[in-house]
């Protein structure tokens, strides 16, 4: 992994080498190098006094190797990096050969090697239209064929790039050559942008192979979204299936944050394509493998609470990648594949095998509560579902959580208001200190004594079922997945609905080929408190906070003992919160935390709603399908 992240890092401080020009470009750059040549003449290399620039630091010496495309690279993926450009050269001496750009182009970046074994050296390059200070935004590959005289070789084939120049003065090119097997380079070409604005496709990765007919074998362009992980790209091109013809293979690597140790298996997927008579055809099993091995890691290290904590976010690492490069994850990175269209990776079994390492993780742990939730993702489609595994993982919760099974279960007639499916909103049911339960329905609220099953008009008022702020001035109205593979959402109004507070959450999209909607698809909403620390609530599964400035969002360590509000899954003295799960209603207080179970809505936990919890943990009551019902259990 040390290594992999060094050789990021150097073709990052090579990528990124030269800031942005100014907008006043943009136009010329659009036009490609001959417009540019035609409005913008090149700067001269500065250094000398002649335009031919000659590379004292050829491939050669800075290779240490020969330098050679001829020469194979050795381990895939290991390809040799190509060497930058001097700025504002439209002549190049490199390896003893002499370049010339194509009109109103600079070099920015090469590779020689006698590519065709013809015995003269060829060259590949990347150029483009020059900027403010004499470099290049790259915006095609050239090929050069040696044809073994002194005279400057012309470019014999060319192949533009689908990005443009953007006009973001945040934005840094990138561009990048790198051998790929004996014949062929791998072309990286774009920019890397830190505006919080997303502007489409960001690079152009594309194989490159010589030959008798130059040509594009496989390319792909990429969205590097703000705030998205970041992805390195490299190639192979060998011969994988030992038919004699050479395939194509690209590595993608997710770049993980501080909280994937340095020692991790890397978090890289192989998209491989094997050369047929009919053309380039996909290899699933090798990104099945890659996801494959990732899995086992992480399920590995969850067994041992030792290693436990490296797991959760290495599992969402996985999933990151996944939903980065698979097609059926719904917001793909990497698209306009080439020949063969959008990459589905079938991967459902390894991403089982991930969920549930998380959900042992966790429970290794002793967090039952992140392990029920984990437990709720882990064989969420894509993802596989295996009966057997689906026990085992119960079975690690049930071991951090004490089973409970009901004693009295009673369905109540009173008939709750409905939740609503995309509005948060604080639930129809509430426990009084005393034990009973109060049922908020549409001709006023009902007392119901779960003991007896009694029911009678509680004249209390009811509750309200908007989720507001203390000083009421802020209303929660939603979160969402805004489909684009980012994080989800909340959507705050603000003084009665003239303003309107959209923020982040730190909570990653599904792993779903379905979002769809005018503002995204809803995720599912449990408020838990709004008090002065702000707002405690359970999305999608996950715990988190909103600040109360209604500024950010972070994750929810614990809950944080704010004042009681009726319809919360609290019990009305704080202590203690029920979850519905799909292993069961965990109860969880500062002393205890407990699974319950009943056989009457065995397999209906999961889908449970607006669950409330008594003082003493002893009862619970939930909404399933519009009926309301309350259950006793034991003292813990």
């Amino acid at each position: 992994m040390a290594l992999r992240f060094e050789r990021f890092t150097r073709f990052t401080r090579l990528a990124f080498r030269a800031p942005w020009a100014s907008p006043v470009l943009v136009a010329l750059l659009g036009s490609g190098c001959r417009g540019c040549h035609e409005n913008h003449p090149y700067v001269p290399y500065s250094v000398g006094s002649s335009e031919t620039g000659d590379a004292s630091t050829s491939l050669v010496t800075a290779a240490g190797t020969d330098g050679g495309l001829a020469v194979d690279a050795g381990a895939p993926f290991a390809g040799l990096e190509g060497v930058s450009a001097p700025p504002g050269l439209v002549q190049w001496t490199i390896d003893g050969v002499t370049l010339r750009a194509p009109d109103g182009c600079v070099f920015v970046e090469a590779r020689t090697g006698d590519v065709d074994g013809d015995g003269h050296p060829d060259a590949f390059a990347l150029v483009g239209p020059p900027r403010d200070g004499g470099d290049a935004f790259a915006d095609r590959v050239v090929f050069y064929r040696g044809l073994g005289s002194a005279e400057p070789l012309d470019a014999a084939a060319a192949f533009p790039s689908p990005i443009h120049a953007p006009a973001d003065a945040s934005c840094a090119p990138i561009a990048r050559l790198v051998s790929a097997g004996t014949a062929s380079v791998f072309a990286e070409i774009g920019a890397h942008c830190t505006g919080a604005t997303p502007r489409g496709p960001d690079r152009w990765v594309a194989v490159v192979s010589a030959g008798s007919a130059p040509q594009v074998r496989i390319a792909a362009t990429i969205a590097d979204p703000p705030g998205a992980p970041g992805l390195a790209v490299d190639a192979d091109v060998s011969d994988r299936d030992h038919d004699g013809r050479s395939d194509v293979a690209l590595r993608v690597t997710l770049v993980p944050g501080d909280a994937i140790p340095a020692s991790a298996r890397p978090l890289a997927a192989t998209l491989a394509w094997v050369d047929r008579p009919a053309g380039l055809s996909g290899d699933g099993a090798a990104t099945e493998s890659s996801f494959a091995a990732m899995s086992s890691w992480a399920a590995a290290r969850a067994a041992r609470a030792k290693d436990a904590a490296e797991v959760p976010a290495y599992v969402a690492g996985i999933r990151a990648l996944w939903r980065a490069v698979c097609a059926d994850g719904g917001s793909p990175r990497v698209v306009a594949v080439t020949g063969t269209g959008t990459v589905t990776c079938g991967s459902g079994r390894a991403l089982e095998e991930a969920g549930l390492a998380d959900v042992h993780a966790y429970a290794a742990l002793g967090d039952a509560v992140r392990a029920a939730l984990a437990f709720d993702r882990a064989e969420r489609p894509p993802a596989t579902r295996t009966p057997s595994r689906a026990t085992e993982a119960q079975k690690w919760i049930a071991s951090v959580a004490t089973p409970a099974s009901v004693r009295l279960f009673r369905a109540v007639a009173a008939v709750p208001i409905a939740l609503s499916v995309r509005e948060p909103s604080w639930g129809p049911l509430a426990f009084e200190p005393s034990g009973k339960l109060l049922v908020k329905t549409r001709a006023g609220v009902v007392r119901v004594d779960p003991d007896l099953g009694d029911e009678v008009d509680a004249g209390v008022a009811p509750w309200k079922s908007a989720v507001t702020s203390p000083d009421g001035i802020a209303q929660w109205i939603e979160a969402y997945d805004p489909c684009d593979g980012l994080p989800l959402r909340a959507t705050f109004t603000l003084s009665g609905g003239r303003d309107e507070r959209d923020l982040e959450l730190p909570i990653a999209p599904p792993l779903s080929g379905r979002c769809a909607g005018a503002r995204g698809a809803p995720a599912r909403t449990t408020p838990i408190a709004w008090g002065p620390a702000g707002l405690e609530a359970i999305v999608a599964g996950e715990l988190v906070a909103v600040a109360a400035d209604l500024a950010h969002g972070a994750p929810l360590a614990g809950l944080l003992g704010q004042p009681y509000t009726p319809g919360s899954p609290r019990s009305p003295d704080g202590k203690a919160y029920v979850l519905a799960t799909g292993a069961g209603l965990l109860i969880r207080s500062a002393d205890h935390t407990r699974l319950l179970r009943a056989s009457e809505i065995d397999g209906t936990y999961g889908d449970q709603q607006g669950c409330a919890v008594s003082n003493d943990m002893t009862h619970v009551a939930c909404v399933h399908a519009g009926t309301a019902w309350v259950g006793t259990w034991d003292a813990p």
